[in-house]
């Protein structure tokens, strides 16, 4: 798979999008949703709309080191605003369009934002409550339909017209931006259920771009698609960064409602997935087979058969009979992807094998890719000719890895991340002397490749590549009186579930209320009135998280949770690996897995 090799020779991103834009002028930048397709805009239309935002930013006094949050879902707006963010030298905040009111808050006043841009009409009103709560004055501005008691993106805009901010000073102004400036606060969850602002510097994001276009094939004949969330550093960079650092194109996808057909209409080069994306791929597929039955049946299943064969053969047709099932089946399911995908990207969690090896059955490459939010986040990524299911690739050049002595995966380079924001106790445990980060997953190494043999021990990495913070979920469930102690679960799943230790002396007291005599805990657990009461306990508690933090599956333990019987640390603390070995049939069936196999 050889491709012209692409150097990203800025410094900063600013100075990376006016060098794009200007070799590329002529070229689509972006694609626009319009009616039924694509609407393109050039890089020279690309470079006058950030241009006109950023002199809307000036006009309304935002200028270098303040930040500004975004609060919307992808759009060309959402990458226009901040791309002019960061021309001005402010940094930008971005937020899930999946927290809440309190969530956002809390972010706004961790990091000092004095704006906050809000997507739909649901999340300007949710920005404005979240703004209420707050003493200093963030104002809000609604990106789409204008919302009462918010500004408009719109009216914004047209205040840069009237400003003197000409084109020529504001280029001159994105030249000032220095490598070792803040680009973004990045907000992860942290052990303790408060989310942690990462703070990277335009050189992390630069060199990133760098690096990755010289370990994977990418340059300006490509085309993204943008569905992946912009507030995670995953889709930012990748998906984000990286495209116009070497001229490709993006196209932003409609809504998760239309993204079977955006795939189809847009034709993407590279698709940029998280595992559970391509599990519901496959489970639809799976679905549509099994509902067509008869020949088309038989000749899916000798396709699946034939996986191991293709896959070895650099996913080419093995035979003329290989040829014949590509033609009939591997071709139609290729279609679904646009029938220019080059290849998969998959990040954001952990890529079961046999899912890669699915979809390289009908010669869909996908390749496995690790980082983290504190590492911007690429640490290493297969290259298509030498893709291996089992590993997390190769290590990026210019980042240093190392294996600790307890296995742990150390990484440094320049694009680690500066500090936790305001934190800088986590920060020093993060970050050790040596300018080693520590990144909590333990790995191998061999040569320059890299395999994770255990994920991070408390946080938890969802399939669609979200970080949750176990801690913040079982605090909310144990401020019920009903519960005693909580384990959240939901690694590579796409829901959250929780083993609940009752408090039984409560229990016992609502026996004697309801005149239901005096069971045992292993007769409680399994009452129809104790399993409603917790099924509405988990119902309120439920409506004050985010709904990736919502737990959707649960199960009543029939026994506390001790010192002495294994589960608790002496300070009190959940021993989770323990857990999950002990409880393991239950842990299994509420995290249950449809597995296909290609043998």
């Amino acid at each position: 798979m050889c491709r012209g090799k692409i150097v990203v020779a800025a410094k900063t991103l600013p100075e990376m999008l006016l060098t794009s834009c200007e070799k590329y002028a002529a070229k689509p930048a972006m694609l626009r949703r319009s009616g039924s397709g694509f609407e393109p805009i050039t890089y020279a239309a690309l470079e006058k709309m950030v241009h006109e935002y950023a002199a809307g930013l000036s006009a309304n006094e935002v200028r270098a080191g303040d930040r500004v949050a975004i609060y919307s879902e992808n759009s060309v707006e959402w990458a226009v605003l901040d791309w002019a963010v960061l021309s001005l030298g402010a940094i930008t905040v971005p937020i899930y369009p999946t927290l809440l009111a309190e969530h956002v808050a809390y972010i706004l006043r961790d990091s000092g934002a004095k704006m906050i841009f809000a997507g739909e009409t649901k999340l300007a009103q949710r920005a404005l409550e979240a703004v209420g709560d707050l003493s200093g004055s963030v104002v809000v501005v609604s990106m789409e339909q204008t919302v009462p008691g918010t500004y408009s993106l719109r009216a914004m805009v047209d205040d840069g017209k009237a400003t003197p901010l000409s084109l020529e000073t504001w280029k001159e102004g994105c030249l000032l931006v220095q490598p070792s400036d803040v680009a973004t606060i990045i907000y992860t969850s942290g052990t303790t259920g408060e989310p942690k602002g990462v703070v990277l510097d335009h050189r992390a994001f630069v060199f990133q771009c760098d690096a990755i276009v010289k370990n994977l094939p990418v340059d300006s004949r490509d085309r993204f698609l943008s569905y992946l969330p912009l507030s995670h550093v995953y889709e930012r960079t990748a998906g984000h960064f990286l495209p116009i650092s070497c001229g490709a194109e993006i196209a932003y996808a409609g809504s998760l409602r239309t993204l079977a057909q955006d795939i189809i209409t847009a034709k993407p080069t590279i698709l940029l997935a998280v595992p559970r994306f391509l599990d519901s791929v496959r489970n639809k597929i799976l679905a549509a087979v099994e509902q067509k039955g008869g020949l088309g049946k038989r000749l899916f299943a000798m396709t699946l058969s034939r996986a191991k064969a293709r896959i070895a053969n650099k996913l080419r047709p093995v035979g003329l009979f290989g040829g014949l099932l590509d033609s009939l089946v591997s071709s139609k399911v290729r279609e679904k992807f646009g029938s220019r995908l080059r290849f998969c990207v998959s990040g954001g969690a952990a890529l079961p094998a046999e899912l890669a090896e699915f979809f390289g059955a009908f010669g869909i490459l996908v390749l496995q890719g690790y980082g983290l939010t504190e590492t911007a986040p690429v640490i290493s990524v297969n290259h298509p000719d030498r893709n291996r299911y089992d590993s997390v690739g190769e290590i990026l050049p210019g980042v240093e890895v190392r294996i600790a002595d307890d296995g742990e995966i150390l990484m440094r380079g320049p694009s680690r991340m500066i500090e936790y924001y305001n934190r800088p106790e986590d920060t020093a445990a993060a970050i050790d002397q040596e300018g080693w980060f520590h990144t909590g997953d333990i790995g191998r190494m061999e040569g320059n490749r890299l395999w994770i043999t255990d994920r991070k021990k408390d946080i938890i990495v969802m399939a669609n590549g979200k970080n949750v913070s176990p801690a913040a979920i079982e605090n909310a469930l144990k401020m019920s009186a009903y519960v005693e102690e909580a384990m959240a679960l939901g690694d590579d799943q796409d829901y959250i579930a929780a083993l609940i230790v009752p408090n039984f002396e409560v229990l016992k007291i609502v026996c004697q209320e309801r005149g239901l005599g005096a069971p045992e805990p292993h007769e409680m657990v399994e009452h129809p009135a104790f399993r409603d009461l917790f099924r509405q306990e988990i119902e309120s508690i439920n409506r004050r998280l985010p709904s990736h933090e919502r737990v959707k599956k649960w199960a009543l333990m029939a026994d506390r949770w001790t010192q002495e019987t294994g589960e608790l640390t002496p300070t009190m603390k959940v021993k989770r690996k323990a857990v999950r070995e002990k409880y393991a049939a239950i842990v299994d069936d509420l995290m249950e897995r449809t597995k296909v196999s290609v043998d």
